[in-house]
């Protein structure tokens, strides 16, 4: 048998060949366009999504144990990934925090600007890691101009709310007060992430004595409850399916008593809000509480921007290989230049 090194490579090179293939051939591997809620699905994704579904892989919810599923979850994504960019700097460090050191990967790219995004990754609060998001991150990074720095956060279960929130509002703490040391300009720092990394971002933008410059809410988990009505249009098929969001959750908060507590979409007040880019995928069960936060912040007086990307799915930051994915991406980027 291959050693799993030798075949993640031959997986991402067969990847690679079949969303190269010309529109006709992807659309017969998807089987026809695929349409739901008024949208059409971005070719590439669907015949990756009825490719996967053809060979029977398994989500990392579906396989023996939550570190099992951590691994898997990373080698997947992998697939979709493009080549780590070279930077001028990558510093390990780490953020002193309530249950010890908080790990923290500080990217600078060559001609660097003086701001910094502070990032945290996806993955419910049970999967994901600095090392996952490593090409991602690297990616942003050369593409904005700016300093990133990834945070790696304490997950579930072993871990379960709120110690992600704890550490991401100490490791956000720190980043600020060592920024003009690392020749950071403090006014110039933002706080962003995708998915669980959304929700520990606006934590932040809610809670944190100092606020960031601006919050970039990339599919954000507002809503610990799940009660959009796209969580039930896109419970399956589309990668973040019911039954994986159910495992994220139950992970995260075995006790359901905390959930509307610890969700920024119950908040009463949200005028204090920072400026903030939220931007969704419209197959995506996350997109609704998006686009309804969106709303709410615009209407409590918030500097907000909304833009969803109709044709992609949930977690697409990670898979740049996808063009569509890759365009969203290089507007992030443009947003991350412009507004940091």
């Amino acid at each position: 048998m291959l050693p799993s090194g030798v075949l993640d490579r031959l997986r991402r090179v067969a990847t690679r060949a079949a969303l190269a293939a010309p529109g006709p051939v992807l659309a017969a591997i998807a089987g026809g366009s695929v349409r739901r809620d008024g949208r059409t699905l971005d070719p590439q994704l669907a015949a990756a999504l009825a490719g996967a579904a053809r060979l029977h892989i398994p989500g990392p919810h579906e396989l023996g144990s939550v570190p099992e599923g951590r691994v898997h979850a990373a080698r997947s994504l992998a697939l979709f990934d493009t080549a780590p960019r070279p930077m001028a700097q990558v510093i390990d460090t780490a953020a002193p925090g309530p249950g010890g050191p908080i790990p923290i990967r500080i990217y600078r790219p060559r001609a660097a600007a003086s701001s910094m995004l502070v990032y945290f990754h996806g993955g419910g609060g049970v999967i994901g890691s600095i090392a996952s998001y490593d090409a991602t991150v690297r990616l942003l990074a050369d593409e904005s101009r700016c300093v990133i720095a990834s945070v790696e956060y304490r997950l579930a279960p072993e871990h379960p709310h709120p110690a992600a929130v704890d550490d991401a509002l100490a490791a956000w703490a720190w980043l600020v007060a060592q920024a003009p040391a690392r020749t950071i300009d403090p006014a110039r720092i933002g706080v962003g992430g995708d998915s669980f990394g959304g929700y520990l971002s606006a934590m932040i933008g809610q809670r944190a004595p100092i606020k960031p410059r601006r919050s970039f809410l990339i599919y954000p988990l507002l809503d610990l409850t799940n009660s959009s009505p796209s969580y039930e249009t896109f419970a399956d098929g589309f990668m973040l399916t019911e039954s994986l969001i159910s495992w994220f959750r139950g992970n995260y908060t075995p006790d359901p008593a905390p959930r509307r507590a610890a969700s920024p979409f119950f908040l009463d007040d949200v005028s204090r809000t920072p400026p903030t880019t939220i931007i969704t995928a419209g197959f995506d069960p996350l997109r609704d509480e998006g686009e309804i936060w969106a709303q709410r912040l615009a209407i409590a007086g918030a500097e907000v921007t909304y833009r969803c990307h109709d044709s992609l799915i949930h977690g697409f930051v990670q898979m740049a290989l996808i063009r569509g994915a890759r365009a969203a991406i290089d507007q992030l980027c443009a947003d991350l230049r412009d507004l940091l």
